[in-house]
């Protein structure tokens, strides 16, 4: 039984390490979506994150639950177990998760819906903010269309329910 999708990019700060060659360097860029890019780079300013030891990101890119099963918690469990155990899915260190809170449909040939109205649109991305804060995530300054976690600063112990 299939209730959703959860994809993402790892976004590995230690590969831009200062002893690469340059056409290394773009070709691992090129290997980032654009949204991953900027979501990283928009990142690393919030946080400073290259400049102490090169913390690991991953841009957490499609997070839907299907429509017949929300409403009941299972966003939050599926969420939450991720976060908790992020680093085992990548296999590396993960110290930040960045989104872009997006309302977005099950297809994923037209993924977001950009072209919907935009009051409609507002209260959605208003209604996932709310969902992601309650997580810890927080607003971006940087560029407030996004967010991110700091996994330093998660507290485990508290009930999502």
């Amino acid at each position: 039984m299939t209730i959703g999708e959860l994809t993402g990019h790892f976004f590995n700060l230690s590969a831009l390490s200062k002893d690469k060659q340059r056409h290394e360097l773009i070709s691992l860029l090129h290997y980032y979506n654009e949204e991953t890019f900027d979501i990283s780079r928009s990142l690393i300013k919030e946080t400073s994150c290259y400049k102490t030891q090169g913390k690991n990101i991953y841009h957490l890119d499609r997070f839907y639950i299907y429509p017949k099963y929300r409403g009941n918690g299972v966003g939050k469990i599926v969420l939450d177990e991720f976060i908790k155990n992020i680093s085992a899915y990548v296999e590396d260190n993960i110290r930040y998760i960045g989104l872009f809170p997006d309302p977005i449909t099950d297809d994923i040939e037209f993924d977001s819906k950009e072209n919907m109205d935009i009051c409609e649109r507002g209260i959605l991305v208003k209604h996932l903010k709310t969902f992601y804060s309650s997580f810890g995530f927080q607003e971006m300054k940087t560029n407030r269309e996004y967010m991110y976690l700091d996994l330093n600063k998660v507290k485990w112990t508290k009930s999502i329910t």
